[in-house]
């Protein structure tokens, strides 16, 4: 069975389910390189069709994730600061403005009133997209997936467990800003949803917001930040504004929304300094997830975790969830925003399909992420001629390319499938030795970025432990995809400083022989050359430019970061006239 999972939202992709796997995906900013692109995805769709050799007649049905399709407002722009706002959150704001409209916002009741009322309004999304697979010969009825039920689906079905406790967390989507649902015998029952109003993942992107980042895509920053703050100095704002419901196992907002809220707390922390709400927010969001995911365990007796939606890019309150006492496992789908949206209802058609053929429903683990593009060597001969750049091909390239990085070279890696979901996974990386301290900065200077978390290391299965406090199988799953962070061994921070957080932590990409050769090998080499277990891993990219997917695009990125070394696939190229690091 093939079923073609697509999501038109912010981070808009598609996927491709066979019998229940993930065989290729990826988002539509890798390809028109606009991030974050939204609306139909019709260069994934296109790719999708060539990469497998798939006849559109051959797919089997076709799932569409979100009950409700607009227009989202562009990315570039904030529309919480311009004209753009849609009337529904208007809307919302002026209910939210009085006691009693509160109450109703935050109720199952105006869930339903939302949906009925955005269904009846023209989806032109859906409806171009119809077209579009019309146009390309997809003639298969269209299934639409609830946002968070996708969200639910591509954690459940990728994490290889028959029962789990399975919860998503988002800002907001088809009018729910979380579900928690029961993942058993392959089927997701679903015992519990909170309405958008409530959703502690929108007051994470105001404070992103007041702190002078993009609010849709730069939470990250807000994260990295907060280690810099004190939360004891404004943590009382948000635990006034966000309770937690014991009876219920909710978050409650007793405050505003969108515009009105970024206001009050503009108003309310007019001259403090934006470290310190960064850290009262990130705090106060990792204890409310915790409370979540301890009430549900108590509830259902679940000690496996299974985690999407966009607040689960929020690598350290996932570590706060891996370290309640009793979890069995952690694991978080890799693309766990609304990129991977596409995917989970792909999955979750997946499931409803091959239960009414009576077929064997089993979760499947996700063996690596590698499931975008990819190009042979000819191809990256052709476009390092056509470049004019010389190059070698050396015989034993993990070697060389060890030795480069022992020498304080800086390698961009472009080589294999690309990366499914927001991390590089080495495919599309930039490689450094982690034993510099400053390289943050000259790095990120030279890649026109601006961070506050260090770069992640990458270190093989088998010296993790020996950087890594309390690495085990238990989180294994989403170390592989660099979905969670550990507290660092004094081995770490004395060998490989550059990847280590003012707060003792780290983000690490834990890597498998099996999953990952070539890269692997080039660990292996380098710690033969260095005695170092860790490199400085960070995706290859220009600042606010999506990872690169192509040779050409991999060569633009290299002349314009100016590093030492680019490998693409099995070719190498030195830089002569590499920028000093300084």
């Amino acid at each position: 069975m093939i079923i073609l999972g697509i999501t038109t939202s912010h981070e808009a992709g598609a996927a491709l389910i066979e019998d229940g796997r993930i065989v290729a995906a990826i988002n539509e900013e890798r390809l028109n390189r606009k991030k974050c692109a939204a609306g139909v995805p019709l260069l994934s769709i296109q790719w999708l069709l060539s990469e497998r050799v798939v006849n559109p007649s051959e797919i089997d049905a076709v799932a569409v994730a979100g009950l409700i399709h607009k227009t989202p407002p562009p990315m570039s722009s904030d529309c919480t600061e311009n004209g753009e706002a849609r009337q529904d959150m208007k809307t919302a704001e002026m209910f939210a403005s009085s006691r009693l409209g509160s109450q109703l916002m935050g109720s199952p009741a105006n869930v339903k009133l939302y949906r009925g009322l955005s269904r009846l309004l023209p989806q032109k999304p859906l409806v171009r997209l119809r077209k579009e697979l019309e146009d390309l010969g997809i003639r298969r009825p269209l299934y639409l997936c609830d946002h968070h039920t996708a969200h639910l689906a591509s954690a459940y079905y990728t994490s290889g467990w028959e029962e789990a406790l399975v919860l998503s967390n988002d800002g907001f989507g088809d009018g729910y800003c979380s579900k928690v649902a029961i993942g058993r015998d392959g089927a997701l029952q679903e015992i519990d949803s909170n309405p958008f109003f409530n959703s502690v993942g929108m007051y994470y992107l105001y404070v992103t917001h007041l702190c002078g980042f993009p609010m849709y895509y730069h939470a990250g920053k807000t994260m990295g930040l907060a280690a810099f703050g004190d939360a004891s100095r404004t943590i009382d704002y948000f635990k006034r504004s966000l309770s937690f419901d014991e009876k219920t196992g909710r978050y409650v907002n007793h405050g505003l929304i969108f515009r009105k809220e970024i206001e009050r707390m503009r108003h309310f922390f007019n001259g403090t300094k934006k470290e310190d709400i960064a850290a009262a927010i990130q705090l106060h969001l990792e204890m409310l997830l915790e409370r979540q995911v301890c009430h549900f365990v108590e509830k259902t007796g679940l000690r496996r975790i299974a985690l999407a939606g966009g607040v689960h890019a929020n690598v350290r309150a996932n570590q706060r969830i891996a370290e309640i006492p009793g979890i069995e496992g952690v694991f978080i789908h890799p693309n766990m925003g609304d990129g991977g949206l596409g995917a989970g209802a792909g999955l979750w058609l997946w499931a409803r399909l091959a239960k009414e053929r009576g077929e064997s429903i089993k979760p499947r683990p996700l063996n690596n992420a590698y499931l975008g593009p990819n190009f042979d060597d000819r191809q990256a001969e052709a476009a390092l001629r056509e470049a004019g750049l010389s190059f070698t091909r050396p015989a034993h390239l993990a070697g060389e390319i060890a030795q480069e990085l022992s020498r304080e070279k800086i390698v961009a890696r472009c080589d294999g499938r690309m990366e499914y979901g927001p991390r590089a996974l080495g495919n599309r990386s930039i490689l450094y030795q982690a034993t510099d301290r400053e390289v943050n900065t000259w790095l990120n200077k030279q890649l026109k970025r601006t961070e506050f978390m260090p770069f992640a290391p990458v270190v093989r299965d088998i010296d993790a432990s020996l950087m890594l406090k309390n690495f085990d199988e238990r989180t294994s799953s989403a170390a592989k995809y660099m979905t969670i962070t550990y507290d660092v061994t004094g081995r770490c921070k004395a060998e490989a400083p550059a990847v280590v957080h003012v707060d003792g932590t780290a983000r690490p990409q834990v890597i498998r022989q099996s999953e990952n050769p070539e890269y692997y090998a080039i660990l292996e080499e380098y710690k033969k050359r260095t005695g170092l277990s860790a490199l400085v891993n960070t995706s290859f990219n220009m600042h606010e430019e999506p990872i690169v997917c192509t040779p050409c695009e991999a060569i633009q990125a290299f002349r314009q970061s100016r590093l030492d070394v680019l490998v693409l696939n099995s070719f190498l190229v030195r830089n002569t006239s590499a920028t000093p690091k300084s």
